[in-house]
């Protein structure tokens, strides 16, 4: 008996011991706990032939423009004039939201390069941007004098919310070949001024002077523990590698890879953090980020070279945000979301808008870009929205507001009036287009009391946009409108299906005529409306006899639609100006279009504006 349970417990134990060596020798070949990044939707790619990618977009999101480039009227953007401005990023600190981005005169990676800061308090309306970081000059022996040159700025990261309350800018002067000259801090103040400029951290290989004293200089014994905080941390310092990768301590301070570039983060909890970069790179760390797998590439995820940016949501969902292309496309910017931050789906468009380019420059590549959102530690901004900064074209810098959860649909009636004392919940399910020089925004109502939604155009190369998601289940619209001011443009508006296709359109003229279309942009009927009155609408489709009939005032027009080929209305869209999401655009580089009037004397002064007021929404 004994003997027989000594046996066994033997036995036993070489199994055990066989076991653990199994799972030791297979788990190498294939590890049991490996993590890939997907995308599990059959929609993995948008059509780049439009703009909007013919995505569905996410409901409510808000597009606003920062900064609005201006070579002839610098006053009226930077200051300075600059047209090239790309690579932002943002933060959250003190009641204000933050944004940093490059800027150069013209061109991507051309001299000299500095560093903008630009603050809000609501993320809507920001302040006039403000130098953070000025040109780097250096120079170099000659024959007999020396040469002055001047160095640009690359950084992947900005801002670094210390433990002891420290708000600090990083930037990085030099490209991302590994020669550039070094790594600088400023601190910024509530008051939004600014502390010395320091180097953390010189570039092994730079040998150049150096113009500014290093960080251990400085009399601010918190200053120096808030950057250390910073260089102690072994993920947020991964930001730094694509400019430093060539020091001799890259490996240990970085990781131990080949480089990759932009790197961005995520928690799924605090042992598991998701790693992304450019070009489909992915990586994870299951040790609270103390070490990374070997970055590996992502198949299903598509976009076409740009950055994407991850997060975790105030739902405990995850976000992915990205250009979903499988070219050099970068339009539009899009976001998938996840249950348990591994398996993506559902993309829905953030900005799916590429505007006319407007100067010339090296490497301007057009549509929104290059996005980015709060790190982990740095703010968090009140209520559940998703915020990301983008550029547009390389020039123009912008903002989106995503409502969470993040949806692609809507359901049930509606009934929008706009006197709700908060826009947020006037405007929550509103998609929302608004530019420097075209601002979409909730007014007093015009010849009556209460409120409106007001469209404004004094841009000549853009246009304002407001969109509502509708039930497609639901049979009728109607809608006031007044056309208080028109410009040389028209005012559309279309009622589309699920790929931004229109069913119907309704095209104002400056003289009061309105233009009935439909889908094949085919004239159906003209009337008038009233100028400077409001203008009630009603728009009632019969889905059994495939029609579709519209009121206003004294008109009355049925007209009959193939709802198998327009598919059902999904959302209808006002906008003050003409349609192009199907406009032809350079797909790479820096090709412009060649139209007159951008640099030239008062080519860029504003113009009379478009003023269109909509109010008493319904869908039921």
């Amino acid at each position: 008996m004994i003997k027989n349970k000594l046996k066994n417990q033997i036995l036993n134990r070489i199994k055990n011991i066989f076991i653990f060596f199994f799972f030791i020798f297979f788990s190498k070949i294939y590890p049991q706990n490996e993590i890939s990044i997907k995308y599990i939707g059959a929609d993995h790619t948008s059509n780049s032939n439009y703009h909007d990618g013919q995505l569905s977009p996410a409901v409510g999101t808000k597009n606003f423009q920062i900064l609005r480039a201006n070579r002839s009227y610098p006053d009226l953007s930077d200051n300075i004039g600059w047209t090239y401005n790309h690579a932002p990023m943002l933060a959250y600190w003190r009641g204000f939201f933050w944004c940093q981005y490059l800027s150069t005169p013209m061109g991507e990676h051309s001299d000299p390069g500095i560093t903008f800061l630009v603050k809000s308090r609501d993320g809507i309306n920001w302040e006039k941007p403000k130098v953070i970081f000025p040109v780097y000059f250096f120079y170099e022996k000659s024959e007999k004098y020396v040469d002055v040159k001047n160095q640009i700025m690359h950084q992947r990261m900005g801002f670094y919310v210390a433990p002891n309350g420290k708000f600090l800018v990083f930037g990085h002067y030099g490209g991302n070949d590994g020669n550039g000259v070094g790594r600088v801090v400023r601190e910024v103040k509530e008051d939004f001024t600014f502390g010395p400029i320091y180097f953390v951290r010189i570039n092994e290989t730079w040998r150049g002077n150096i113009s500014y004293p290093m960080i251990n200089s400085s009399n601010d014994k918190k200053l120096i523990e808030a950057c250390n905080s910073f260089l102690n941390d072994p993920v947020k310092r991964i930001q730094w590698w694509e400019e430093d990768y060539l020091s001799e301590d890259s490996k240990k301070f970085y990781l131990p890879y080949e480089r990759q570039k932009a790197f961005s983060f995520y928690s799924i909890s605090d042992s598991t953090k998701i790693g992304l970069f450019k070009s489909r790179m992915t990586t994870y760390s299951l040790d609270g980020g103390k070490t990374w797998k070997e970055p590996r590439k992502s198949e299903t995820l598509k976009y076409g070279g740009a950055k994407i940016w991850g997060q975790k949501l105030e739902n405990n969902q995850f976000a992915l945000v990205y250009n979903p292309t499988n070219n050099k496309n970068r339009h539009p910017l899009a976001v998938a979301t996840s249950k348990d931050g591994i398996n993506f789906n559902e993309l829905a468009v953030i900005h799916g808008e590429v505007p006319i380019k407007r100067y010339w420059g090296i490497e301007k590549r057009p549509g929104p870009q290059y996005v980015r959102g709060i790190i982990e530690g740095n703010g968090n901004p009140p209520g559940d929205d998703l915020w990301v900064v983008y550029s547009v074209n390389k020039e123009d810098i912008w903002i989106s507001k995503i409502p969470i959860p993040i949806t692609r649909s809507f359901t049930g009636e509606i009934n929008d009036s706009f006197d709700n004392n908060s826009a947020d919940m006037a405007l929550r399910y509103w998609n929302i287009y608004s530019p420097k020089w075209c601002p979409v925004k909730i007014k007093k109502t015009p010849l009556k009391s209460g409120y409106s939604l007001c469209l404004t155009d004094r841009d000549p190369y853009d246009y304002a946009k407001a969109v509502r998601m509708i039930d497609p289940k639901k049979r009728e619209l109607s809608f006031d409108i007044m056309v208080k001011d028109l410009n040389n443009e028209e005012f559309y508006i279309d009622i589309n299906n699920k790929i931004g296709r229109a069913i119907i359109s309704l095209n104002f003229k400056k003289n009061g005529q309105v233009d009935l279309k439909t889908s094949s942009s085919k004239l159906i009927k003209q009337f008038f409306i009233s100028k400077n009155e409001w203008n009630s609408f009603k728009i009632k489709f019969n889905f059994k006899l495939s029609t579709v009939e519209v009121k206003s005032g004294g008109f009355n027009k049925i007209i009959k639609i193939d709802i198998l080929e327009n598919l059902y209305p999904n959302r209808i869209e006002f906008r003050t100006g003409k349609y192009r999401m199907k406009r032809k655009i350079q797909e790479y580089k820096s090709g412009d279009q060649k139209l007159p009037g951008f640099d030239e004397s008062d080519s860029e002064t504003i113009i009379d504006p478009t003023k269109i007021y909509l109010d008493n929404f319904i869908s039921k």
